[in-house]
C-alpha cells in the first residue's frame, strides 16, 4: 500500500447526529467590498458544535436548493455563527439582501473539519480569495490553543482579500500578494510562500482547487507534504452523503472515492489524486 493510499484509507466521515436543522434569524450582514459579505445568524447550540473547517447547509427559501458554506466564525457566548461569501448566484445573492430578523434553515455542524494540535507550534493559513473563510474561526482556536499563526491571503485585487480589520488579534504574522500588484507582493498565494517551510508544524490551505493543486505540486516532493490539509470545494446537493454529487477521486492506485460532505471537506493533501480533481466541478450550477 503506497502512502497515499494508506492516508485514504485512513479517512474517517462526519458525525451527522451532531448535525442540527433549525430555523436561524440574521442577526447582521457586514457589506464589504466586490460584493463580499459576512451574514452572523442566532443558533446558539450550532455554535457550541462548529469545528474549524466544517460547514452549514443553508436553505433561503422553496424556490432555491440548500448551499454549503463553512463557518467563518462560531461564537457561544453570543450564540452566533458566521459565514463569509461572495455574492455570485441565485442563492448567495437572496443572502446579500437579508436583513437583520429575517429567518433562514441552517443544517449543521457537517463535514469533517481540520485537526488541531495536541502541543503548541507554528501554522501556517493559506488562503486564496474566499478560501479565507474557514480560517478566522480556525485561527481563533489555534490562538486559543497557545499555537503561533501565520496568515497568508492571496486575490486578484485588494477587493478581493478577506478584511484585516476581521482578523482575530495576536497572529505571529499577516500578509497579503494580488495577481495585479496593487497591494503586496505582485504573484499568486502559491507563489508567496515563505522561504523556510519547515518552520512551520502544520499547513492549512482553502480556496479554489486549480490554487490547492499547484500548492501540492509545490510541495509534495517536500518536508512540508505530510503537514499539509487543504478544504476543498466540490458540488453539494444533500450535505449528509446521500445524493453522491460530491465524490471526489483519491489516487487511483484503486482507493476509488470518498465524499467531500462525509469525509472532508477537509483532507490531508496527499490522500486525493489533484490531476482528476482540479479537472472536476466545484459547484452546483
Amino acid at each position: 500500500m503506497t502512502v497515499a493510499q494508506a492516508e485514504a484509507a485512513a479517512l474517517g466521515a462526519s458525525e451527522l447526529e451532531r448535525a442540527l436543522d433549525l430555523e436561524a434569524e440574521c442577526t447582521r450582514l457586514l457589506a464589504l467590498e466586490e460584493d463580499l459579505f459576512e451574514v452572523s445568524f442566532w443558533a446558539p447550540e450550532m455554535a457550541r458544535r462548529a469545528r474549524p473547517g466544517e460547514f452549514a447547509q443553508i436553505w433561503t427559501g422553496p424556490d432555491h436548493l440548500r448551499r454549503p458554506f463553512s463557518f467563518s466564525r462560531a461564537d457561544p457566548e453570543r450564540g452566533t455563527v458566521s459565514f463569509y461569501i461572495g455574492a455570485v448566484g441565485r442563492v448567495t445573492r437572496r443572502l446579500r439582501r437579508l436583513r437583520e430578523g429575517e429567518p433562514v434553515r441552517l443544517l449543521g455542524p457537517l463535514g469533517r473539519g481540520f485537526s488541531l494540535p495536541q502541543e503548541p507550534g507554528r501554522s501556517l493559513l493559506l488562503a486564496g480569495g474566499l478560501g479565507a473563510a474557514p480560517f478566522p474561526l480556525l485561527a481563533d482556536w489555534l490562538l486559543g490553543r497557545g499555537e503561533a499563526v501565520v496568515w497568508l491571503n492571496g486575490a486578484r485585487s485588494p477587493a478581493q482579500l478577506y478584511p484585516p480589520e476581521l482578523l482575530p488579534p495576536g497572529l505571529a504574522a499577516r500578509s497579503q500578494v494580488t495577481e495585479d500588484g496593487s497591494l503586496g507582493r505582485a504573484a499568486r498565494v502559491t507563489e508567496a510562500l515563505p522561504a523556510e517551510l519547515s518552520q512551520f508544524h502544520r499547513v492549512y490551505a482553502c480556496g479554489p482547487n486549480p490554487m490547492l493543486a499547484a500548492l501540492w505540486e509545490r510541495l509534495s516532493s517536500g518536508s512540508a507534504a505530510g503537514r499539509l490539509e487543504v478544504s476543498i470545494e466540490a458540488p453539494m446537493g444533500c450535505g449528509f452523503g446521500t445524493c453522491l454529487g460530491c465524490a471526489v477521486p483519491l489516487p487511483s492506485e484503486g482507493a476509488g472515492y470518498a465524499l467531500c460532505c462525509r469525509q472532508g471537506p477537509v483532507f490531508p493533501a496527499g490522500s486525493l489524486d489533484w490531476e482528476r480533481l482540479r479537472r472536476q466541478p466545484a459547484h452546483l450550477e
